[in-house]
């Protein structure tokens, strides 16, 4: 019996062992496959994180892009509040401006009109006078001719002897 006892405890420990060994073979696979599968996973939030860094580089590129073009447009911004006060105030001077020209075109339109209405009464005036110049020398003429035969009487009456008064001389 103790030869089938050295037996049976060889052939125990033999499998045993060999379960030990298949143990070992089967934790070993399980690992390797749990090995890869949690590399392969390590891989794949590896690629996942590069491109996480990747785009937070360009994100935070885009934002730095941002940031100088908005510093920039407010920049732009105080520019033009600046150029928009300074035109504003010109555009002002320039309405002030327009207001006073427009009344002084006022009053020199109102001026013309009270010229234009005394020059076309002075117009009438010299209408008028040289109505009466050309009737006054008329007249002037008329009395020069009246003179003239008054002259030729005076004349032919100094010819003739006093006191004889000729008809011819008063035709």
């Amino acid at each position: 019996m103790t030869e089938f006892m050295g037996k049976k405890v060889n052939l125990f420990l033999v499998l045993m062992l060999m379960l030990v060994l298949l143990g070992f073979g089967g934790v070993s696979v399980y690992y390797q496959y749990t090995f890869k599968d949690l590399n392969q996973k390590f891989d794949n939030v590896s690629n996942n994180l590069g491109v996480c860094e990747q785009n937070l580089s360009q994100t935070t590129d885009a934002f730095m892009t941002a940031v100088k073009n908005l510093n920039s447009t407010e920049t732009d911004i105080r520019k033009y509040d600046t150029l928009y006060e300074q035109k504003a105030a010109e555009l002002e001077g320039k309405k002030t401006d327009l207001a006073n020209t427009q009344a002084e075109l006022t009053r020199v339109t109102v001026q013309k009109e009270v010229y234009k209405t005394q020059i076309d009464q002075a117009y009438t005036q010299i209408i008028g006078l040289n109505k009466t110049i050309t009737n006054l020398y008329g007249q002037i003429n008329g009395l020069n001719v009246q003179i003239n035969r008054l002259n030729s009487r005076v004349t032919c009456l100094r010819n003739n002897p006093d006191g004889i008064e000729l008809e011819e001389c008063f035709d």
